[in-house]
């Protein structure tokens, strides 16, 4: 982890290190059929459906994002997306390849996973064995995000501005750097056991 200022006041660094505990057992979605490819939102208000999204999402001119409960697959490309508002109760987003999600600009994220099912606390993940890659989220206007973040090989960078609040997330990444990132963070219910203790912590777990 690169520490470069910002206000965190909870992060504990140098911990002991303890075995990724979510290996194996997530499960995995269909993607082999796109449902929707190459979307372009340009402002304005769109409600996003579950589905396999493939190829480019491009958000635009700062529209406000309403995602419908369920799962969406994040295959051939990936979510650039350029301000604007989130929200979405119940969302699980799933990375079955290197594709990922671009936060630009000022964006106000109010996401969290499901809460009962077989998704049940998965808010970001993907598929095991994916060759290592960047994840960024620059200048949130507010981030509030519940559930687990299982991102194993992405090096996921909060650039500065960003705010994170959140009472709930869990993170399993390969490596995070946080610029002059004002950030709020306690454990999810997917969270990782300390080592030699049966308590939870709240919870960020590096490959390395």
């Amino acid at each position: 982890m690169l520490d470069n200022g910002g206000t965190h006041p909870n992060l504990t660094k140098s911990c002991t290190t303890v075995s990724d505990p979510f290996a194996g057992t997530l499960p995995t979605p269909a993607s082999s059929t796109c449902t929707y490819s190459n979307v372009n939102v340009n402002g304005g208000t769109y409600t996003a459906s579950p589905g396999v999204y493939c190829g480019w999402m491009n958000l635009n001119s700062a529209p406000t994002i309403n995602f419908q409960p369920g799962v969406y697959v994040i295959k051939g490309g990936g979510v650039n997306v350029n301000g604007g508002t989130w929200n979405g109760t119940g969302v699980t987003f799933y990375f079955p390849d290197t594709s990922y999600i671009q936060f630009n600009g000022t964006v106000k994220l109010n996401i969290s996973a499901p809460t009962t099912g077989t998704y049940a606390n998965l808010l970001m993940y993907e598929a095991t064995g994916l060759s290592k890659s960047s994840f960024s989220m620059n200048a949130t206007n507010g981030a509030t995000m519940t559930g687990l973040l299982y991102l194993l090989s992405r090096q996921l960078t909060l650039n500065s501005g960003a705010s994170v609040t959140s009472n709930s997330l869990t993170m399993v990444l390969d490596t995070l750097i946080v610029n002059t990132v004002n950030w709020t963070l306690d454990s999810s219910a997917k969270s990782i056991a300390a080592s030699g203790s049966s308590s939870s912590t709240a919870g960020v777990y590096l490959q390395k």
